[in-house]
């Protein structure tokens, strides 16, 4: 990415930082410290291992997974009936719509050149069981023309929520709370599949059989063939879309997953994504919540809240974590180098020196919280530059552009938010599209505004909005359930992109 970017001087940002805080309301003693900050790792700090499950899924690939599948069938093959040959319309192909009405203030406040929201087909935009998370992109994922095996395809990952009051028998097996799953979406057309994450149920290469995969799903990333998602409180998942394949038994009331008397099934789902890969840290965090453990982070372990790729810099190509703490500063941001995909090891995974993996380096969000979906380029001046989406709930969220060593005030959600409603989840680059340089950010936002019936059923879960700066306010008392979901995309140098602080 070619950004320009004016000469800095500490002075003349103090001095602009003070301007910024008189503008905004916020006090400057906020604008006295950097917001970014590099940390000085000790020994294995962050650090992972890999498990790899790459000879077991070769096996059930070869011999249990045998319906192989390209990329391209998952996204325009529409499926009408089920396996047993009766019609299904659940199975068909969904498509992304327009943004309408209230939807629309889950848009950010810029010129969009991608604005979809979710089919209300099977309520994909309103339902209260299956969340939205983290986005990725074929953009990111190659280095020529933003396709991968032809296609233009984002993925989204959600995960499935079980409710309080739930029966037992709505909280297990295909009901799982957490439940993965990711959403490919055809660029071209709009059309979209949903796909089971699964991992085999062990590392021998006779493995035998696979299960579901079960996180929070807050960050991908989509590197060659790899989909890396985010398992918050371990490490990092991989996933193989050379892989995909088509399951035996599916339809909507397919309830099983795994090899069962030979044959395979995916929760229904017709196609299933297998894992190959598993970096894990060290131990877990004392907490990855809203108040990391009474406001302490801890020092040791990282909560891999969300994810992007950094292809700027020169190489290595860095896999991008951050963490999300609703209520506590100082959230880590920590590089891991890539490897190139030519590389006569670990192609396309990540780096890994005596068994661990390698750190390019870490830093300290120290003046922000929230956040649940970030980016970091090198400009042309070779300042490490970060993006940051954090959410407010169902208020609009912010939108933060900074860098190493920046003392501005930040955007507060206290200020009012600058960004999308919803709240906002990821954040992903598109450089190209074809021979055309697009420089695109993708982002999604995941919310609803729950129907009074929802409140009613579930009043631990869902609640009506009492702020009125809610997006959600006016929707108090409704008998509909109203969709904040949104994939969208803008202008990455967009004045209404860079200029956000």
């Amino acid at each position: 990415m070619a950004f320009i970017r004016r000469p800095r001087l500490l002075a003349t940002i103090a001095a602009a930082a003070a301007v910024l805080a008189t503008l905004t309301g916020q006090a400057t003693a906020t604008a006295d410290s950097p917001t970014i900050t590099k940390m000085t790792l000790s020994g294995d700090q962050f650090k992972m291992t890999d498990t790899s499950y790459s000879s077991a899924t070769s096996h059930l690939y070869d011999s249990y997974l045998t319906k192989h599948a390209s990329l391209t069938d998952v996204i325009t093959t529409d499926i009408t009936k089920n396996s047993t040959g009766s019609t299904d319309s659940w199975l068909q192909l969904r498509s992304m719509r327009s943004c309408a009405g209230d939807e629309t203030k889950a848009l950010p406040p810029a010129t969009t050149s991608t604005a979809w929201c979710w089919s209300s087909a099977h309520s994909d935009d309103t339902t209260a069981r299956w969340w939205p998370q983290g986005l990725s992109t074929t953009g990111t994922a190659d280095g020529g023309d933003g396709a991968i095996q032809g296609d233009h395809v984002t993925a989204v990952a959600w995960h499935y929520r079980t409710f309080e009051r739930d029966a037992a028998s709505d909280t297990t097996g295909c009901k799982t709370d957490n439940l993965l799953k990711l959403s490919f979406i055809d660029r071209d057309t709009g059309k979209y599949r949903h796909v089971l994450l699964a991992e085999p149920t062990s590392t021998s290469s006779s493995a035998s059989d696979f299960k579901y995969v079960t996180g929070h799903g807050g960050g991908i990333v989509w590197y060659a063939n790899y989909i890396y998602v985010t398992d918050t409180a371990h490490g990092v998942r991989v996933f193989d879309t050379n892989k995909l394949a088509k399951v035996d038994d599916y339809g909507s009331g397919v309830r099983t997953y795994g090899i069962n008397n030979g044959r395979s099934s995916a929760c229904g789902y017709p196609y299933v994504l297998p894992e190959v890969h598993y970096y894990q840290q060290s131990g877990t965090p004392s907490a990855c919540d809203s108040d990391a453990n009474n406001g302490s982070l801890d020092p040791a372990h990282l909560c891999y809240s969300w994810l992007s790729l950094d292809k700027t810099g020169g190489a290595p190509y860095k896999l991008v974590t951050g963490e999300w703490y609703g209520g506590v500063d100082g959230g880590r941001v920590v590089r891991y180098q890539l490897n190139p995909t030519s590389s006569s090891t670990y192609p396309g995974l990540l780096n890994m020196s005596g068994g661990k993996t390698v750190i390019q380096d870490a830093y300290a969000a120290s003046r922000y919280r929230g956040l649940q979906g970030g980016m970091t380029w090198t400009d042309g001046q070779g300042v490490l530059n970060f993006a940051f989406h954090k959410g407010c709930g169902t208020q609009p969220g912010v939108y933060s552009h900074t860098w190493v060593g920046d003392t501005k005030a930040g955007t507060t959600c206290a200020a009012g938010g600058n960004w999308a409603a919803g709240p906002p989840q990821a954040l992903s680059y598109w450089p190209k599209l074809g021979t055309s340089q697009v420089d695109e950010l993708w982002g999604l936002t995941e919310g609803i505004c729950p129907s009074a019936s929802l409140i009613s059923s579930y009043p631990e879960d869902f609640h009506a909005a009492t702020d009125n700066s809610d997006v959600c306010y006016t929707h108090n008392n409704s008998t509909t359930t109203m969709s904040l979901r949104s994939v969208f995309a803008v202008g990455f140098t967009d004045s209404a992109v860079q200029n956000l602080h």
